[in-house]
């Protein structure tokens, strides 16, 4: 109980003591952090922004006209293939009256094709735009699929970008989770170097090295911390207004963006907890490397 005041006590004097370098450590781990938190934010909606997408992607598939064939066996064909998310079936009547109130007032020039010529078909919607390709050739084999349509360019392109971006978001979440450890673990180096003579006196009186090195840690730990919590409050003081301002202005991208607040706090409290920990491994690192270096014998 002794020791563990100590330490506490000398913790406190190292932050009281070298307020400018704890400053800097500070400030530094909660901009790193903050710039780590909105680059996974963005990659976040980047991904929801294509998922909404995939979604709305739909693959019409038109049967043969047979008035012997059994609609719901085929869809239940259909509904069975592994890459089909949903499936709605539209009657030849079904469809010529979503086809007239999609003409509007040219509806009319329809009466002249006599017989409804819309066979029955349906609209069938994938789990992601990589789905669309091998389900167009699976219906394509079906003798009972007359035709599919399909905007194919642009399922190419979607899901060509859904890659893209997911490689983009893993290698920036990389850069940013590695860029931030390196700043980190320079600025608590600097501040251990400018008390290596204090390190070393510690030693030379009898200190052990769990000792000296504790408080170094727990000072690193504690200031990375309140760098994370720093960082976590910048994102929810920046993010969530924006998102009320999308709100108000662009409610349709309400539906694609992060906008439950109860994962915006999770998502922060996840910030936080990481930046914690990010700074107890870097200070153990560098203490552990100074400590080494100070009791190493010429």
């Amino acid at each position: 109980m002794t020791t563990l005041k100590y330490i506490i006590r000398d913790t406190w004097r190292l932050i009281v003591h070298h307020w400018v370098l704890g400053i800097l450590t500070l400030i530094t781990a909660g901009v790193m952090l903050w710039i780590l938190g909105v680059t996974t934010l963005f990659s976040l909606n980047l991904e929801n922004l294509l998922s909404h997408l995939e979604s709305e992607l739909v693959v019409q598939a038109y049967l043969v006209k047979d008035n012997t064939l059994d609609v719901e066996a085929v869809a239940g064909k259909i509904q069975a293939l592994e890459y089909v998310y949903s499936l709605k079936a539209y009657s030849p009547s079904d469809s010529l009256a979503k086809l007239q109130e999609k003409m509007g007032s040219q509806s009319r020039a329809l009466d002249m094709l006599g017989d409804n010529p819309i066979p029955w078909n349906f609209e069938i919607h994938v789990h992601s735009a990589a789905d669309v390709e091998p389900l167009v050739s699976a219906l394509k084999e079906m003798p009972e699929v007359d035709d599919v349509v399909y905007a194919g360019l642009v399922v190419r392109r979607i899901s060509a970008l859904s890659r893209i971006s997911s490689q983009v978001a893993l290698i920036m979440f990389v850069l940013a989770v590695i860029i931030t450890a390196l700043v980190v673990y320079n600025t608590i180096h600097i501040s251990l170097y400018s008390r290596r003579e204090e390190i070393g006196i510690m030693y030379l009186v009898g200190a052990t090295r769990s000792y000296i090195a504790t408080p170094f840690v727990l000072e690193g730990t504690l200031l990375a911390f309140i760098g994370a919590v720093i960082a976590a409050a910048g994102i929810i003081g920046a993010y969530l207004p924006g998102i009320e301002l999308i709100r108000e202005n662009l409610p349709l991208l309400t539906n694609i963006l992060l906008t439950d607040k109860a994962i915006i706090w999770r998502f922060c409290a996840l910030l936080t907890g990481f930046g914690a920990t990010l700074g107890w491994v870097c200070s153990y690192l560098v203490v552990a490397r100074f400590i080494n270096a100070i009791t190493r014998p010429e």
